[in-house]
């Protein structure tokens, strides 16, 4: 069959046509893996590459790749390519490749298949363009902040209209309970942590510090240069950009052969002795660094030189100067030096040891009127007035008491709870993260708060327990915060949560929506027998622009228990989320923005 099917695709214009029902190009793999996404499965394509690869410029691992898609319900794995040679040379290293003990094995394309993975069309290459990579680091750059903030403002409407009960979609009294989106008052450079990758530019052989343009399955690692002329990152901050600055030098000075000839990390070909740069820095513009380096390729004398120059450059007053004159911050300068060593392309160990070269293991953070002391690896929003501005609409609709004990759900380094210590009786923190949990348990005892404790864990493990144990007299008024990663809450916690009645409010904080979305209706559906107990209602929600020049928007929903028995109430019958605070939404935040250029967006 596959003789009488027209010749390969051909590229016209810079676009590779694919030719509708072609499937002498299209490759179907049987992963025997029901549940990996495409991300998963591009990771174990990359750590199958060959030791070494010695190609320049590099080659694509699966040269001619247009396309790839895998259902992360489905065990089946789709790719198209430019030739037949090329399919068949990916076809063969792809079956080298297994699952639990089973090798990847090709399976036969059906029409089926055909009809769903491959229609004609035009598949625009992926070029590496820095444009492109800047795009894709600050997607609204080239829109004003009014319109920035219109279009997360519609994504929140959206997202209200999704997570209110049907009958309720439609009634605007509902929709409004969204009262507004907060502006940031920072907008460029507001960003406190960057991760940065060593590597080469597109032409493969000057050496970058930055970020990686496109995907090495593609064969397209190159690095954009973070401190490119003429190529501002507006989100980046200054500090760190002074940072990168200074580290190429070093890298630059120790690639000459008689200092030790280090050269950059060649992702293709997994080697090289400069890696990857973290940079992390304080409202006051003091910086935590934290550079990975493959100390294990180098002698043990060049690589105690590398540490002695690293250190003799970041404490020196020149980059002092630099950085003060950078942030206009008389306080800036360099307070942590770090590093650690990493070999190959495997994912870094959480809890690999770091080697403290100058200054302090952590970094302190102000926010609130308290001290955060950050590890490298500790979650903390990359925007700290933000968070401040989020952190205070926190405070009023949460509706807490003396008498309220808050679950503080995924608790990172304490930030929230800490901060909302002082309203209420007690804080329970759990957090997955020792690394965190030991941050927060510092931060509260360097704050001075005595009535919060931190247990590390998955929550749905430590809920129960951590319920069950609470005395009679702090279960009677619970208020959860939760604020989890990208991918959600586990159903086994929301089930918890709806069956402790005493859990009054429930205030959801996300930066991914598509969570929000799937987990509400757990909290909000008729009970059932997994989901007992009286279901949630949203009663508020709110959004804050963490994250100027980007699609991303932190999303805040309150849902309130409904009373037993009771159906979705009316705009009228629910109470305001702070009714004390409710026009400092509107006027106060109006007077607030005159002075910092922040406020609200009705």
């Amino acid at each position: 069959m596959s003789g009488l099917l027209p010749p390969p695709s051909t590229e016209e214009n810079g676009a590779v046509q694919l030719h509708e029902h072609s499937n002498a190009n299209l490759l179907k793999i049987d992963t025997h893996d029901t549940y990996s996404t495409v991300g998963a499965i591009k990771k174990l394509i990359v750590k199958a590459l060959p030791a070494e690869r010695h190609e320049t410029p590099p080659q694509p691992l699966l040269k001619g790749l247009i396309r790839i898609n895998k259902n992360p319900k489905n065990a089946h794995l789709f790719m198209a390519f430019e030739t037949p040679e090329d399919r068949a040379a990916a076809s063969a290293l792809l079956q080298t490749i297994s699952h639990r003990g089973r090798p990847w094995t090709e399976a036969s394309v059906s029409s089926r298949d055909l009809e769903l993975t491959h229609k004609g069309g035009v598949k625009r290459r992926r070029d590496v363009a820095d444009g492109d990579v800047l795009c894709k680091l600050a997607q609204y750059e080239h829109l004003s902040m009014e319109e920035q903030l219109d279009r997360k403002k519609r994504h929140c409407l959206d997202v209200m209209r999704t997570i209110l009960p049907p009958s309720a979609r439609s009634d605007v009294a509902f929709q409004d309970r969204f009262v507004g989106i907060l502006k940031s008052p920072v907008t460029e450079g507001y960003r406190n942590h960057v991760n940065l990758s060593f590597g080469f530019c597109a032409d493969g052989i000057t050496p970058a510090l930055g970020f990686q343009e496109g995907s090495l399955v593609e064969g397209t690692a190159a690095i954009l240069p973070a401190t490119q002329p003429g190529k501002d990152i507006v989100t980046m901050n200054a500090a760190a950009k002074v940072v990168a600055a200074a580290l190429m030098d070093v890298c630059t000075e120790f690639r000459d052969a008689a200092k030790g000839g280090l050269d950059v990390f060649n992702k293709v070909k997994a080697s090289g002795f400069w890696r990857k740069l973290q940079v992390r820095h304080n409202v006051k513009g003091e910086v935590m660094m934290d550079v990975e380096v493959d100390a294990a390729s180098v002698t043990a004398d060049v690589w105690t030189a590398v540490r002695q120059r690293l250190v003799e450059i970041f404490t020196s007053e020149e980059i002092r100067v630099k950085l003060t004159a950078a942030t206009g911050l008389s306080t800036a300068a360099v307070t942590s030096l770090q590093c650690h060593t990493h070999t190959g392309i495997s994912s870094l160990p959480f809890d690999v040891q770091r080697e403290v070269l100058y200054g302090t293991p952590t970094l302190t953070e102000y926010l609130a009127g308290l001290r955060f002391e950050l590890s490298p690896t500790a979650f903390f929003q990359v925007n700290t007035p933000g968070m401040e501005s989020m952190l205070t609409k926190v405070t009023e609709v949460t509706a807490l008491s003396a008498s309220t004990t808050l679950l503080d759900l995924c608790s990172g380094t304490g930030t929230i709870g800490l901060t909302l210590s002082k309203y209420v009786k007690r804080v329970i923190g759990i957090e997955l993260i020792e690394s965190a949990v030991l941050n927060a348990r510092r931060n509260a005892q360097q704050n001075g708060i005595t009535n919060a404790e931190f247990h590390c864990g998955r929550v749905e493990h430590l809920l129960p327990s951590v319920i069950t144990s609470l005395p009679a007299e702090d279960r009677g008024d619970i208020v959860v915060i939760l604020d989890p990663p990208r991918a959600g809450v586990n159903s086994t916690v929301l089930k918890w949560i709806r069956g402790m009645d005493t859990i009054r409010r429930v205030v959801y904080i996300s930066c991914e929506q598509t969570a929000l979305v799937r987990d509400c209706p757990g909290l909000t559906k008729p009970s059932t027998k997994a989901y007992r107990g009286a279901p949630f209602e949203v009663t508020a929600a709110f959004a804050v622009d963490l994250f100027p020049h980007t699609h991303h928007v932190e999303m805040v929903a309150v849902l309130t228990r409904r009373p037993e028995g009771a159906g979705a109430s009316t705009s009228e019958s629910v109470p305001a989320p702070a009714p004390a605070n409710a026009e400092s939404w509107g006027e106060d935040e109006d007077k607030a923005a005159a002075n910092s250029d922040g406020g609200c967006v009705e």
